[in-house]
């Protein structure tokens, strides 16, 4: 093994929920307080959503598209919620510039403004991750793979998906970087970064993983 080689230490993250108390009906009253809203709250409406429990193969990429499918029943504004992709935008801020776009530029073309039944209003979060060493620790591509079948979910959105956003600059996922910067591995870290990762599970996501490193070793 190259002596630049570094040990790939895996941490998990608790996802601490903080309601705000804002809740929407209906789509103006969501717009309005979607508007309002700090980059904190889009944040984990978008980004988080991936660890939540209930998503599945099948189901849109975001609570917002989620909601506006199945409570809503907006087919419509459901898949423009959910085809768009934040990753793409530098900052949070855009991101929500994009959205009210989106939604505003819905609105023009409904005749009337959509409700919910009571109970299935939207409610605004925002929340707190806390990292954590997880206790694994490798430092060979054939180690990594046999890590990915266990660590938690958990585990690995942090560092294949909120680890873009931790640091401003960092533009790719923490295994890419490790690899790219300790083996003459191009190819791998091409096929990890062309993942479309933002409309996989996370479920599909340790699969084609797992699938590209068993294909290189």
């Amino acid at each position: 093994m190259p002596e630049k080689t570094k040990i790939f230490k895996f941490y998990d993250t608790i996802v601490l929920l903080s309601p705000t108390g804002q809740k929407a009906s209906n789509l103006k009253e969501f717009l309005n307080i979607l508007e309002q809203s700090e980059d904190k709250v889009i944040f984990h409406h978008l980004y988080q959503s991936h660890i939540k429990y209930y998503l599945k193969v099948g189901e849109f990429p975001n609570d917002f598209a989620n909601w506006a499918a199945y409570e809503l029943e907006d087919m419509a504004l459901a898949e423009k919620l959910a085809n768009f992709d934040p990753y793409d935008f530098k900052t949070v801020g855009q991101v929500k510039e994009k959205l009210i776009e989106i939604i505003e530029e819905h609105m023009w073309d409904l005749p009337t403004i959509p409700w919910v039944r009571f109970g299935s209003e939207f409610c605004f979060s925002s929340a707190t991750s806390i990292v954590l060493p997880l206790g694994i620790n490798i430092s060979t591509l054939k180690k990594f793979k046999k890590a990915l079948n266990i660590i938690p979910d958990s585990s690995l959105y942090l560092h294949f998906y909120e680890a873009r956003k931790i640091k401003k600059e960092k533009e790719h996922d923490d295994f890419s970087l490790w690899i790219e910067n300790n083996f003459e591995k191009k190819e791998l870290v091409r096929k990890i970064r062309e993942i479309d990762f933002y409309f996989f599970s996370l479920g599909e996501i340790r699969k084609k993983l797992i699938g590209i490193l068993e294909n290189e070793l």
